[in-house]
């Protein structure tokens, strides 16, 4: 499956599977992720661990064109995961609120992505207070109240992608990262997607990819084909 230069391929799954699925894709992952997933206290958590892990595997190797078993990865300082082998310019970044995850893949350019449940049982402004610059808590005073949460989280994705796209994770403090302007044009009911220049990144708003979720996309800067497949597409039959 090629994936063409300028082009980024955003894909939805769900991480909700049968005990067999769950077994197959057991059968993808490396020994550190075997391990890693046995470190996991609940098992429904290492359920969406395996699945994740293996849908990803499947995704990248059909891109590659070879077995997803055969991949293998490497690890930041910080944590941000690459293709280590085969030797290849395919970048990709994954992110998963309950039991959707997103995964974004583009060629030769830094990429992140955040996907965040819509849950209006946030304290939001004491997180803003704690992890939004002076610009966005500004601008959130401004968003009415009854819109406020959807705009902390269109903004909150926003950010998390900025961060991923860096790659230097907990890190970086999020005030640095000004994407107040996602703000500015906050609309009530985020969809299609809307695209910002903001804190050094083309930040795309991807809205609602999965009913109930609101996601965000940050790439370097340049021009770029977006190519958004919904959870359908994605085949796990690898």
């Amino acid at each position: 499956m090629p994936l063409h230069r300028n082009a980024i391929d955003i894909w939805t799954f769900d991480l909700l599977a049968s005990d067999e699925q769950v077994e197959s894709a057991y059968d993808l992952l490396s020994l550190d992720e075997r391990q890693r997933a046995g470190r996991f206290h609940f098992p429904a958590d290492r359920r969406r661990f395996v699945i994740r892990r293996a849908n990803l595997r499947r995704l990248l190797g059909r891109y590659l064109g070879i077995a997803p078993s055969r991949l293998t990865f490497s690890y930041s300082g910080y944590g941000k995961p690459s293709l280590s082998s085969p030797d290849t310019e395919l970048r990709f970044n994954m992110s998963l609120s309950r039991e959707t995850a997103l995964i974004a893949c583009t060629a030769s350019r830094e990429i992140g992505v955040d996907i965040e449940w819509i849950r209006s049982d946030l304290e939001i402004e004491d997180l803003a207070q704690r992890f939004f610059s002076i610009g966005e808590n500004k601008m959130l005073k401004a968003v009415p109240q009854d819109h406020k949460h959807l705009a902390f989280l269109s903004c909150w994705t926003c950010k998390e992608a900025c961060v991923k796209a860096n790659g230097k994770g907990l890190s970086l403090d999020p005030r640095t990262i000004d994407v107040s302007a996602v703000l500015n044009n906050f609309r009530t009911q985020p969809s299609g997607t809307e695209e910002f220049v903001m804190a050094g990144y083309s930040v795309t708003v991807l809205g609602t990819q999965a009913a109930g979720y609101l996601s965000a996309l940050a790439v370097d800067p340049g021009e770029f084909t977006l190519n958004i497949h919904p959870a359908s597409d994605f085949k796990t039959d690898i």
